[in-house]
Order: structure tokens, then C-alpha cells, then sequence
């Protein structure tokens, strides 16, 4: 028997199994709570209830409003003309863990949810100007005309 069939049977399968998974699979964290006009979520429309994930970037256009609500209840509120690159995400209340890190450009407002609760916790808001570390609040960031 020629071990040419058995390896051809391998690669498909893998080939089959990476085709299915594909890349590890972006984790959801959040999902979108508000549209007002133009906005996007990577490359797509935001919808009502269109997930967020992992190194998603969110836009928002003229006169527009993008609300982003992360699982652990946390609120982000895009304003016009706006651009955030969601770093990083966690959020495990079982370790007591939470981690956020936006990279933002334009008018934001960010409140807190649950992460503000974590015993270790590191949020980080970068702006063009500043990188915010934020210790559990509600406050806006962005140009002012």
C-alpha cells in the first residue's frame, strides 16, 4: 500500500479542519448598542447588536454616533468623525482580571462598568495627545472646536 493516498487523506483533512476554524476565532467583547447615521465596524455597516471583537476598529462619519456596550457593562460612545482600535479586552471576574486598551482619534465618552470593580485591572485610553489611565470613571476625550 503506498503511503501516497494516506498522506493525501491527511493534508485534506487538515486543510478541511483549518478551512472550518479557521484563524483562532475573534472573542466577542461587546456588542453594539446605538447607531446614529454613518458608522462602521471594521469594514461593515454597524448594525444594533453587531458584536465587537478583539481588534475591531469602530468609525463613525459626519454627524454620526457610534455606543458600544463591553460585556462587563462598560460604555464606550463614539462621537462624530471618530476612529477606536479595540487593543485589548479581558474581563474575568472569577481572577477578579480586567484589561482594556483603546486607541482612539476624535470625540469619545467612556463610563465604566464592571472592570472598574477588578481587584487587578489596567485600562488604557491613547489618544493623539495622551494615553489615559483610567482608575474607574466616566469622562469624554476629543477635539474641541
Amino acid at each position: 500500500m503506498s503511503s501516497k493516498p494516506l498522506f493525501l487523506r491527511f493534508f485534506a483533512i487538515t486543510c478541511l479542519g483549518l478551512a472550518l476554524c479557521g484563524p483562532a476565532a475573534a472573542q466577542t467583547v461587546g456588542s453594539v448598542t446605538r447607531v446614529q447615521n454613518q458608522a462602521q465596524v471594521g469594514s461593515k455597516a454597524a448594525t444594533v447588536g453587531a458584536p465587537i471583537s478583539m481588534h475591531d476598529v469602530l468609525r463613525t462619519g459626519a454627524n454620526a454616533r457610534l455606543q458600544v456596550t463591553f460585556r462587563d457593562g462598560t460604555l464606550l460612545t463614539l462621537g462624530e468623525n471618530a476612529r477606536v482600535a479595540i487593543d485589548r479586552y479581558v474581563y474575568d471576574p472569577a481572577k477578579s482580571k480586567g484589561a482594556m486598551a483603546l486607541d482612539t482619534k476624535g470625540a469619545i465618552r467612556f463610563a465604566t462598568g464592571k472592570l472598574n470593580q477588578m481587584r487587578d485591572k489596567d485600562v488604557t485610553v491613547k489618544t493623539p495627545t495622551a494615553a489615559l489611565a483610567v482608575r474607574g470613571t466616566d469622562f469624554w476625550t476629543g477635539p474641541i472646536d
